[in-house]
């Protein structure tokens, strides 16, 4: 445990803008929820997971993306809207995050271009130029009226945004939506008052911020989202960014720095939006601490892959910033902030980057988290469950999976006996514990490992457990949790001197040199190409698909994509591997046999359940759970969700 007001003095800071009061400088990004009902407002579940991030201790929470359009509204869920006055949801939202001690800020978004991706439909969107998009899609040129009428909505969205309880306004002006497709000269090219110089450009976005404080008042604070970069080179860069900033300074009370391009889903500007695992944590701070030299009245806030208070505090003590915004790390640990200020730093879940939660949103309208089982499912969580009933737990298997059921196991009162055949606690994941990108997911395996150590878990390593065994411990429950292995496919050569299992690779890099091929283009393969760059070693991925395989997270295939573009790594699609030889690959592809010369060969082709292994254990005890890869092989996101559910209940029904 630190001195948390020692260590983080500016972190813990309050700060008061206009005539609100945030009780610290850790804030909650700008997040939507894919759970909208109709009429375009969250749902009670939502409500619930926005209200979990003001009680973990965030000094400001905000519900992302409410658009200001009224052509843009219609039945059904999207978009969402404040302005209807029987979304009586957005009030319960604001008075929820409220009565946990946060600010509750709505961000406010007008499209542009990109409406009709959202609500579809023939018209053309409203864009600063005529264009047109990719897929048949038209832009027409906003008209002065159509311009000032957006301004005015911004301000009548605003106003109904005070009214229902928000406390703060956030205006997109990121990421590629309608205002910085305005602010940016790289589609923005009007003659008249709103193009040219970065005044006439700025004109729309410093307009409707002056609409709202008219509306609202001058004490009610607005903060500005801006791309201080584009990030990508046919876009604008940071000396741009400033000039935009410097328009913005006075009006704005906070000048919120992300980036990111008018296109919004290229891989590249994904990747840095959204920053992903390859990149360094607070990769684009700079951008904020280039324009907190060009401002003189509105304060700067910073966000991007940021989980580490130690060097959010050296960010506000150097001058980079004013403000820390956290996106996923509070999805990951809503109590990251109660944990600063409490001095507990050392039991922070740090976000490991994975995107899960942004694919699984987008996807299947939860936004949830790989390894923290209870975000998304606060009513569940929360409600009142019958006291459980004392049972002694014997959980079979030390990863990821057999972790988290012991833990939450014995959180809920149980007796719990945790077998590992091994001496460490980890499970195969620890192959990729000296992998740069994967320090986040080897610092959450360690922050188990230290739950368990300090937790009332019997912890037996160097432990095989067979039938006769888990019944001589008289266990009322048995969790199998043993996992996969490595598929080996079914080809000639496949165990030839040369031929390697990704995870031993992963383990030990020096095991291949020279010309390397790998065998399956999933995200174990992908990973290892790129981890394999950093040793100086040229893998090329053979792959019988025609794609990446994302196991669901299309958002991390995105993060990959650009690895594999950045670092020029080949990928063979369309190619089955029918045979390894001493030199290389023989494999099938669309126009015949082709070869690939290699040294080593690398299998990565999937795992297998260990369904044999753990169906063992089913009569060994009354209550048997198979939880993770034993039962499917998924991902981490599967391997926590099902050993918490199944633990959860343990006892209770």
């Amino acid at each position: 445990m630190v001195n948390a007001f020692e260590s983080f003095p500016r972190l813990l800071s309050p700060l008061k803008i206009g005539n609100v009061l945030f009780r610290n400088r850790m804030f909650a990004a700008p997040v939507n929820s894919a759970d909208i009902i109709s009429d375009g407002q969250p749902s009670l579940e939502s409500v619930a997971y926005f209200e979990r991030k003001a009680m973990g201790g965030a000094a400001a929470v905000t519900y992302g993306e409410a658009d200001v359009d009224p052509e843009d509204y219609r039945e059904g869920p999207y978009p969402r809207e404040i302005t209807r006055m029987s979304n009586y949801n957005y009030a319960r939202l604001a008075s929820a995050v409220k009565r946990q001690g946060a600010v509750p800020v709505l961000e406010l978004c007008f499209a542009g271009i990109h409406a009709r991706m959202y609500t579809g439909g023939d018209k053309p969107a409203w864009g600063p130029v005529d264009m047109d998009l990719p897929f048949g899609k038209k832009v027409a040129a906003m008209s002065e009226d159509k311009i000032l009428q957006i301004i005015n909505e911004f301000g009548n969205a605003a106003f109904a945004a005070k009214n229902a309880g928000f406390e703060m306004i956030c205006l997109h002006g990121a990421h590629g939506f309608g205002l910085q497709q305005f602010m940016s000269p790289t589609i923005n090219t009007r003659t008249d008052r709103w193009g040219g110089s970065p005044e006439n450009r700025c004109r729309f976005a410093v307009m409707a911020i002056d609409q709202i404080k008219q509306r609202c008042g001058l004490d009610f604070p607005v903060e500005i989202r801006i791309s201080g970069t584009e990030i990508v080179k046919e876009g604008y860069g940071i000396e741009e960014g400033c000039r935009i900033a410097e328009q913005l300074d006075g009006h704005a009370d906070i000048i919120h720095v992300s980036v990111g391009a008018i296109q919004r889903f290229g891989a590249e500007t994904m990747s840095r939006t959204h920053v992903s695992m390859f990149y360094p944590h607070g990769v684009n701070v700079e951008y904020a601490a280039a324009v907190k030299k060009h401002v003189k009245k509105s304060l700067v806030a910073t966000v991007g892959g940021l989980s580490d208070p130690y060097q959010m505090e050296q960010i506000l003590a150097t001058g980079k910033a004013d403000i820390i915004y956290m996106g996923r790390e509070l999805v990951c640990d809503p109590e990251f902030p109660n944990k600063v200020r409490r001095g507990l730093v050392d039991e922070i879940r740090r976000c490991m980057r994975c995107l899960n939660c942004f694919a699984e949103g987008v996807f299947h309208g939860d936004l949830v988290c790989a390894i923290n089982p209870e975000i998304g499912r606060e009513r569940e969580v929360y409600r009142a469950l019958p006291t459980p009933l004392k049972q002694r737990v014997l959980v079979i298997g030390g990863g990821i999976t057999g972790m988290q059921a012991a833990i939450t196991a014995t959180k809920n009162g149980h007796e719990v006996v945790l077998c590992e055949k091994s001496g460490e606690l980890g499970g195969k994941i620890l192959c990729e514990a000296e992998v740069p990108f994967k320090q986040d997911l080897h610092h959450y395996i360690l922050l188990q490992r230290s739950l368990i150590a300090k937790s009332r878990i019997d912890l037996r390593l160097n432990t095989e457990v067979t039938p006769e065994y888990a019944l001589a411990e008289g266990p009322d429950v048995i969790i199998a949790a043993v996992g996969s292995v490595p598929e080996t496919p079914d080809i000639p050569g496949v165990n030839n001197h040369n031929v390697y299992q990704a995870i031993d690779v992963y383990k030990n890099p020096s095991l291949v040199k020279g010309k390397v091929v790998i065998l399956g283009a999933g995200f174990v393969g992908t990973e290892l190409a790129i981890y394999l760059k950093d040793f100086g070693i040229d893998a090329e991925i053979v792959e019988m698909l025609g794609d990446i395989s994302d196991g669901g997270n299309s958002t991390h295939k995105m993060a990959i994509n650009d690895m594999i573009a950045q670092k020029n790594i080949p990928i063979h699609f369309n190619a089955k591997a029918i045979e390894i030889t001493h030199d290389g690959v023989k494999c099938l592809g669309q126009d015949g046999e082709i070869f690939y010369r290699a040294d080593a060969v690398i299998l990565a082709v999937g795992m297998k359940p260990l369904y044999d292994e753990a169906l063992k254990f089913s009569l060994s005890s009354k209550d048997f759970h198979m939880i993770g890869e034993c039962r499917k092989a998924a991902n981490i996101l599967y391997a926590t969700s099902t050993a918490y559910a199944a633990s959860r209940l343990i006892g209770r029904f």
